[in-house]
């Protein structure tokens, strides 16, 4: 029996009956505290046909692609639970998305100041991997100076950015996370553009 990705809209429905049966890579984007294992969590709890692959979980970034392409496999999508705060992070599962057929890689943008993910870390507790509020805020600081926001060229075919105020302060309900998928599925096709040049290139 196959399974099918959840998708906003009428109780029952799928994402493969809405979106002309592809599956999803969907990559969450942001920094630490941004809130996206909080939204990651709850998509896989509401929308069990996305399988979770988190960092933080699993260890490595090799553990991740493993479940990732097994699940792909299994014809479930995936929800890449990591910072991905740059174009070659962000590579890695828009090139796993492209060794399967129909499967489209989408990504989620959790736009979130620097003052809110420091603050949230400051009260974090039960991390993985960031045991103390000292090692969050040098890891957040780190992250900040090494991220760059997706760009068209990347090869992404759809890009959402959720605000703080897009985010509930106590956690997402299934209508909310349909309602986010919803707005991810309708947004506008990302038209593909030429990379930038290298400085002193041509």
């Amino acid at each position: 029996m196959s399974t099918s990705p959840f998708v906003p809209g009428r109780p029952g429905e799928t994402v493969n009956a809405a979106i002309d049966h592809h599956q999803i890579v969907l990559i969450l984007v942001g920094l630490v505290g941004s809130g996206k294992s909080t939204f990651a969590q709850a998509l896989e709890r509401y929308c069990p046909e996305f399988v979770r692959c988190s960092q933080d979980d699993l260890g490595d970034r090799r553990s991740v692609e493993v479940l990732a392409r097994r699940s792909l496999r299994e014809g479930r999508s995936v929800c890449i639970d990591r910072t991905n705060f740059d174009e070659s992070q962000r590579a890695t599962w828009i090139n796993i998305a492209r060794e399967f057929p129909r499967v489209e890689p989408w990504v989620i943008v959790f736009d979130t100041p620097y003052e809110i993910c420091a603050a949230r870390i400051t009260e974090r507790t039960g991390h993985p991997t960031i045991t103390s509020p000292e090692l969050g805020m040098q890891v957040l600081q780190r992250f900040q100076s090494q991220y760059r926001p997706p760009a068209s060229h990347e090869g992404h075919t759809r890009i959402l950015y959720l605000k703080p105020s897009d985010c509930p302060d106590n956690g997402y309900s299934e209508a909310d996370v349909r309602e986010v998928l919803r707005r991810l599925r309708e947004s506008p096709e990302v038209v593909q553009s030429a990379p930038p040049l290298l400085q002193g290139s041509g």
